[in-house]
């Protein structure tokens, strides 16, 4: 079992929850009194206020805000300053209490030996281990801290989803073994050396539960809080830790899960995986399998043997009814009417009438969808012709490509992460970086290629003398309204503005929303500008042509970035949505197309008729524009309608670009082209589409990303 109990802690203060490190006092007690270092209560450390910044030998971290104890020790959320990259801070507490001085200092020293022997995962490989960045550990300070790079470490533990979802599902214990064996075997299999040599631990986790394992929304679970670390805190003589107790502390987690008995531990009768009635039925393979695990049968000689058994074991029975906790046998199933059945027999043949009708038509617009997508190469492994080497590249500080890079679509992965090395067997570095907003990333390329060997930009002006564009997908912007029912702007826009009325009132010659006709509310219009300087620059030349005089007046609106816009629109509060009722604002296509609580407007120019940009999945399969009527925040998200962007026909559309030198004695005319390779891919344009934008060629409803890129 874990061998982490933070409330050993509880015996040295006389705190009222006993439970110091997850008690409320010491963090309402920095809340009166800024700089308290202890809780008026018992006398326990408090929290780091915020904006508290901590130095270490990779840099400076600010704290943002506390998350949660969790193990031995504070999660807080903070971000370092150089880069305003997200950090995760675990901060540990040596109060006098429980430490001497010696007995500190020794912690301190075995705490840096962590980093220093940090697990190095071999190129290509994932194995779901949160490990630490850097240590920072100040001789003169009763707190030691633990930095961890991005979010990882602030999902949710298994604990909290077991709660809020129940008993999981026997394939979905099994998922979850499967990564947990996979991330097992990479650490058993480690050199004694990374392990903290300090105090002679070997290489097992020691502390594998459901409060040491987090999990995505996507389901990918991660090991944190090693025992290698955790048990530096805890003022108890240190354990021995086997890898052999790793295999059996994931059965218990295994059983938890399949059995929700961590939520029913506290009842009379806590479910007993030594008692045979306790199992769930639906899955008795699994069932062995997890015996073998906790040791109640022949168990497995190492985690590489169980995961091979794992996923050797026959599928599970789906005609077994789940388990949900309750362990009488279930009600025999009633038999169908005979009259129900008799119908049903009639209606095969109508049914098959209608398939034959709608088959051929569903398969050729499914066929069409996806066979130029079939051509493409698969994925990044695919592309040849690629040098070892520095590719830098830029782009805008607050532009589209920024934005996606820094989207997770498909994991806990940013897509950052998988293009800066994308053949991992390939030592070529793509570093993205962005300059201050009145230098241009186009002029970067021509007058420093060695810095900036191409830019990812939203095409809106012609390109200067002297580069190239490629295409690899399509952008633009949304014009969006509050989807408030009280005043109901959709509505009464008929879901749709033209582009004369944009001009209007993003020039201040329409000021109420009345002068657009008598069904229109008696409401002032609010047009915000964003901050983005490519959104700015788009709507300047789509809009308004770019006309001097009308950016001149365009210029005067209030400015505010997207995320604000989007934020304030999204509060509940009644007073909130009457100051935002009559705003209106636009935004690019990946900061907005899946935001429930804004409706984005069909644009119509002179003509024409006017072209709804997302569109949505009836309940009977078909696909067709969003409407005024839709209520968004209970749909599916929805889909871009690609048609629309590929032939233009909505007038806010864009190409993104990579624009690179047409010099070929400058670097980037050839990391320029690579590069799109690279996201021409079939991994490439389904991680573009998955991120909101336009693909030039659209991945179908079932594709998944390359083993390649999941596994690493």
């Amino acid at each position: 079992m874990p061998i982490v109990d933070s409330n050993v802690l509880a015996k040295f203060y006389r705190c009222t929850q006993n439970a110091p490190l997850g008690c409320r006092k010491p963090i309402e007690t920095t809340e009166k009194i800024p700089g308290a270092k202890f809780c008026l209560e018992c006398g326990f450390p408090t929290t780091l206020p915020v904006q508290t910044e901590l130095r270490g030998r990779l840099g400076t971290y600010r704290i943002s805000e506390i998350l949660r104890s969790q193990g031995m020790g504070r999660l807080y959320r903070g971000t370092q300053t150089s880069n305003g990259q997200s950090v995760v801070v675990k901060e540990y507490l040596l109060p006098k209490q429980c430490f001497n001085a010696v007995e500190a200092q020794q912690c301190r020293t075995a705490l840096g030996q962590v980093v220093k022997g940090n697990l190095t995962t071999p190129k290509g490989r994932e194995f779901r281990l949160v490990s630490p960045s850097e240590t920072i550990a100040d001789p003169f300070s009763d707190r030691v801290y633990l930095i961890f790079s991005g979010e990882i470490a602030t999902l949710p533990t298994l604990r909290q989803v077991l709660r809020e979802t129940g008993a999981f599902s026997a394939l979905r214990v099994r998922q979850v073994l499967d990564q947990i064996l996979q991330s097992l075997h990479f650490l058993h299999s480690q050199p004694s050396s990374l392990a903290s040599e300090a105090i002679g631990l070997g290489t097992a986790h020691g502390n594998l539960g459901l409060d040491s394992l987090v999990i995505s929304d996507s389901g990918y679970v991660y090991a944190c809080d090693l025992a290698s670390w955790e048990q530096l805190f805890i003022p108890a003589p240190r354990q021995v830790l086997l890898p052999e107790q790793d295999l059996i502390d994931l059965g218990s987690v295994a059983f938890a899960l399949w059995t929700a008995q961590a939520i029913h531990s506290g009842s009379d009768a806590p479910l007993n995986p030594h008692e045979a009635q306790h199992w769930p039925q639906d899955d008795p393979h699994l069932k062995d399998f997890l015996h073998r695990l906790l040791g109640l049968d022949t168990p497995f000689n190492s985690a590489a043997e169980a995961r091979q058994a794992l996923i050797k074991l026959p599928k599970p029975e789906s005609s077994v009814a789940g388990f949900h906790g309750n362990l009488s046998p279930e009600s025999p199933a009633k038999p169908k009417s005979r009259k129900y059945w008799l119908l049903s027999l009639l209606a095969l043949p109508l049914l098959g009438g209608l398939l034959w009708l709608l088959l051929p038509r569903f398969m050729s617009n499914s066929n069409a969808e996806t066979t130029s997508f079939k051509h493409l190469l698969p994925s990044f492994a695919d592309i040849n012709g690629i040098q070892p080497g520095q590719y830098p590249y830029t782009g805008e500080a607050l532009g589209t490509w920024t934005i996606v890079l820094d989207k997770k679509p498909t994991s806990d992965r940013k897509i950052r992460a998988l293009l800066t090395q994308p053949k991992l067997d390939m030592a070529a570095i793509f570093n993205y970086r962005t300059y201050a907003p009145q230098r241009s990333p186009l002029q970067e390329v021509l007058e420093a290629n060695a810095k900036a060997n191409f830019a990812i930009i939203s095409l809106s002006t012609p390109l200067p003398e002297g580069l190239i564009q490629e295409t690899i997908a399509y952008d633009g912007l949304l014009v969006y309204v509050p989807a408030y029912k009280s005043q109901n702007l959709p509505s009464a826009l008929q879901g749709k503005i033209s582009l004369a009325q944009l001009q209007q009132i993003f020039t201040g010659q329409l000021t109420n929303w009345k002068q657009l006709g008598a069904n229109f509310p008696d409401l002032p219009i609010k047009p915000y500008r964003p901050r983005e300087p490519e959104a700015l620059r788009l709507f300047q030349q789509k809009v308004l042509g770019n006309d001097p005089s009308l950016i001149a007046q365009f210029n005067k609106l209030e400015q505010r970035s997207t995320f604000d816009t989007l934020r304030s629109i999204a509060v509940g509060e009644k007073q909130v949505q009457k100051t935002e009722a009559g705003s209106i604002s636009f935004g690019l296509l990946t900061q907005t197309w899946d935001q429930c609580k804004i409706y984005p407007l069909a644009i119509a120019q002179e003509n024409v008729d006017p072209v709804q940009p997302l569109l949505r999945e009836t309940t009977n399969g078909t696909i067709q524009p969003i409407s005024p009527s839709d209520n968004l925040c209970l749909e599916k998200k929805p889909l871009l309608n690609i048609s629309a962007f590929h032939k233009a026909t909505y007038p806010l559309s864009t190409p993104l670009i990579i624009a690179y030198p047409r010099d070929n004695n400058l670097p980037g005319n050839v990391s320029g082209p690579l590069f799109a390779n690279f996201l021409k891919t079939q991994d490439g344009q389904y991680l573009l589409q998955q991120a909101g934008l336009v693909p030039l060629q659209t991945a179908p409803k079932n594709y998944t990303l390359s083993s390649s890129i999941l596994n690493r």
